[in-house]
């Protein structure tokens, strides 16, 4: 918010490089911003497929793992 005030200030200054600066600046920000929230979209999504696969893996372990005592006794 603070690039596109100053941007607002270099219009009227009548200083078009330091206005075209600002925006540049502030688009920057945004488009980082955005960025930063879709990797952590991804890293959560990613982080939960893995934790659903760790604990399939568990339950089939454990049920097999049963069925083997079962069958000793």
């Amino acid at each position: 918010m603070e690039n596109i005030q100053t941007a607002i200030q270099h219009a009227y200054d009548a200083r078009p490089t330091e206005f075209k600066s600002s925006i540049l600046d502030a688009l920057n920000d945004k488009i980082q911003n955005h960025i930063e929230v879709k990797r952590m979209e991804l890293a959560g999504s990613i982080f939960k497929d893995s934790e659903e696969v760790a604990s399939s893996g568990e339950e089939e372990f454990q049920s097999s793992s049963e069925g083997n005592v079962d069958e000793e006794l």
